[in-house]
């Protein structure tokens, strides 16, 4: 596979995964410590993958260029199972489909160029079938439903040996260390906990299980984030890179830079970047009557009934609520919005309001942009240009789901 191109583009499901996918790709997407791009990256022994991106995104995520040149064209929402990957590395498909979506395929350098012109890949021909069962995202929730299988198959590819780190203290409690991955770099304190038995514990360079905190695998903990004294961590929860979590947590993923740093419970949920939860936020899980849960569908307003007894929360990047806000189970937030006070807020909260007891106000742009740019210098992060103008275009999309 060396020297091909690399292209990782999104299909006409990616506004079904907004307000996740209204600040990133598909690929940037998270399922265990890598994100769906790394994930191609490692599974094809390739580098450098670009996006067919939407106008919005250029600038803050790397573009496919468009200069003719031989590609692989890959369908952003399917993982690379091994039987998909090995397929894709034999090379010589042509394309492969699952129904009537177009997963992989093989372009020239002219196709290529008339594939990124048109916004799409166009194969001619019905292509072959895709092998093995596929592994795709389809809906938000289907990204923490995925994840306990994510941290499984990526501590295959990790190169850290088992056991005990360097910086793990003798004093920390390992009940299966063969399943435990650390990087050299990461610190376990004392009194920590960390229970393998259901799943690896994978844990990047730097990241921090601090004295108390219990985890339960399949966990992951990315780059530099840390969990704090005390914490609850159960399966299939993945703490992103630079997040800050505490308080008790399940079955929940974290994109990066996101902090649920204090007391509080918040299970089958999906955060985005530069979220922040204040002390003893609740998001629920699970409904009084244990039925299904319905979750609004962003792009058309509608409800719909997702099949599914465990769903919390789906929160855009840049929210925020304050102490004690309590989220009702299938709640779904936008892009930069701050929810306070007593009660539930609504279960539809569009991007950029200030949503408190009785009113939902708008949260204007200009001060939106300086809250921003405050939150991610005190982590070394500038608010550039071009993510200043993605802001912007997602403030005046006006994709306002109903209250």
């Amino acid at each position: 596979m060396r020297g091909v191109r690399l292209i990782l583009f999104d299909d006409d499901r990616a506004v079904h995964l907004e307000p996740l996918t209204l600040t990133r790709p598909i690929h940037d997407l998270r399922l265990g410590l890598f994100t769906i791009r790394e994930r191609w990256e490692r599974a094809l022994g390739l580098r450098k993958a670009v996006g067919l991106l939407r106008p919005h995104l250029r600038g803050v995520f790397p573009a496919a260029a468009k200069r003719p040149a031989a590609a692989l064209w890959i369908n952003a929402r399917y993982l690379p199972t091994p039987a998909l990957a090995a397929a894709i590395s034999r090379g010589n498909f042509g394309h492969l489909r699952d129904g009537e979506a177009t997963v992989a395929a093989e372009a020239t350098a002219a196709e290529s160029a008339a594939w990124l012109a048109a916004g799409l890949p166009q194969p001619t021909g019905r292509g072959r079938r895709l092998p093995g069962r596929p592994t795709a995202i389809t809906h938000p929730w289907d990204i923490s439903g995925l994840a306990p299988e994510a941290i499984t198959a990526e501590a295959s590819l990790l190169d850290w040996p088992p056991g005990r780190g360097p910086a793990c203290s003798p004093a920390a409690t390992l009940d299966r260390p063969d399943q435990v991955l650390m990087h050299p770099s990461a610190i376990v304190e004392p009194g920590a906990i960390l229970l393998a038995g259901e799943g690896p514990i994978l844990l990047a360079a730097g990241a921090r299980v601090m004295a108390g905190a219990m985890l339960r695998g399949p966990v992951a903990v990315g780059q530099g984030a840390t969990v704090r004294m005390g914490a609850r961590i159960s399966g299939g929860t993945v703490i992103g890179p630079h997040c800050k979590i505490g308080g008790e947590v399940a079955a929940t993923v974290f994109h990066s830079y996101s902090n649920k740093a204090h007391d509080g419970y918040v299970g089958n949920s999906v955060f985005g970047q530069w979220v922040n939860l204040g002390a003893d936020t609740t998001a629920s899980n699970l409904k009084m009557t244990y039925g299904t849960v319905k979750l609004l569908d962003w792009p058309s307003g509608v409800e719909i009934d997702t099949g599914e007894q465990f769903i919390g929360t789906i929160m855009g990047d840049h929210c925020k609520t304050g102490i004690k806000t309590m989220l009702n189970t299938g709640t779904v937030c936008g892009v930069s919005s701050i929810l306070v006070g007593a009660g539930f807020p609504p279960r539809a909260i569009p991007s950029f309001k200030w949503v408190q007891p009785g009113a939902v106000t708008d949260y204007r742009l200009d001060k939106a942009l300086l809250d921003m740019e405050r939150m991610m210098a005190r982590r070394g992060v500038s608010l550039r240009p071009a993510y200043r103008r993605m802001m912007t275009v997602i403030y005046e999309m006006g994709r306002r789901p109903p209250p």
